[in-house]
């Protein structure tokens, strides 16, 4: 079976941190939608910050009331054509804010990634939220195992990530990167503990540390983004006109619509 092209997306300092640094969400997001993309993978932790956690009793019944968002000015087009799937990885059951991601207006549907070890509790509360679950891995989530069921059975030919340094070092160790494309804003990390681009839990293979370069855009302002090439990756993509000098004139939303959560998976 073949599996999605894969873009891991991320906004960093100078310093390499993607959390605890001066960036700029609206910049970030006009740019990583203006990708054609067919599904958006998401770590547990990103998810979790769409909005409050359910209670317990919420859980167990229809869920909160929550209004459906706005669409931001400037981000019309975001939502005119076709819009992805949002797959959130979350073999521990942990993401139980589904009403205010359903209320988001950029998904076209929602997935929830498992694993046999999920609570079968969690797997009830998904389907109260009309949320599809497939279950992949036996202790946990076998990305590769998703990516070939979410291209055989949702014609997910390109996927984008939003998420943090253990997503991309899930993804980095499995060999199912095939392009990173990294905003690098003009500042430094405040935090002694910011959070890094790539965080692994063993050693990558030196052949899947290599890069090539494929493309270098300079936006306002002294942003940066770089564009590169997995160097084992066999996977074919469709090139397409830079995102970045489409975002890099594209009107904005206010920051507090359209911000970028602080996230580490």
């Amino acid at each position: 079976m073949t599996r999605p092209f894969v873009t891991v997306y991320n906004e960093m300092s100078v310093d390499g941190r993607i959390t605890d640094f001066a960036g700029d969400g609206v910049r970030y997001y006009a740019h990583g939608f203006s990708w054609p993309r067919d599904a958006i993978l998401m770590g547990s932790t990103t998810a979790q910050a769409f909005g409050p956690r359910e209670t317990d009793e919420e859980a167990r019944g229809p869920g909160p009331d929550v209004s459906p968002d706005p669409v931001p000015p400037g981000f019309e087009e975001a939502v005119a054509g076709p819009r992805p799937l949002l797959v959130v990885v979350d073999g521990s059951g942990r993401v139980r804010s589904w009403r205010h991601a359903q209320a988001a207006p950029w998904y076209s549907g929602y997935v929830s990634l498992a694993s046999e070890r999920t609570p079968t509790g969690h797997l009830d509360h998904l389907d109260r939220r009309g949320v599809e679950v497939i279950r992949c891995g036996r202790d946990r989530v076998d990305l590769g195992e998703a990516l070939r069921r979410l291209h055989d059975e949702h014609g997910v030919r390109r996927v984008r990530t939003d998420g943090g340094g253990r997503l991309t070092g899930a993804l980095l160790a499995a060999g199912l990167v095939d392009e990173l494309v990294v905003m690098v804003a003009p500042s430094l990390c405040e935090s002694p503990t910011g959070r890094t681009l790539v965080e692994l839990t063993r050693r990558l293979p030196a052949e899947a540390a290599l890069l090539d370069l494929d493309d270098v855009t300079t936006l306002d302002g002294g942003v940066v983004v770089l564009r590169y090439r997995l160097c084992g990756s066999d996977q074919e993509a469709t090139r397409t006109v830079s995102p970045a000098s489409r975002a890099a004139t594209s009107p904005v939303a206010p920051r507090a619509a359209a911000a970028r959560p602080t996230t580490n998976t």
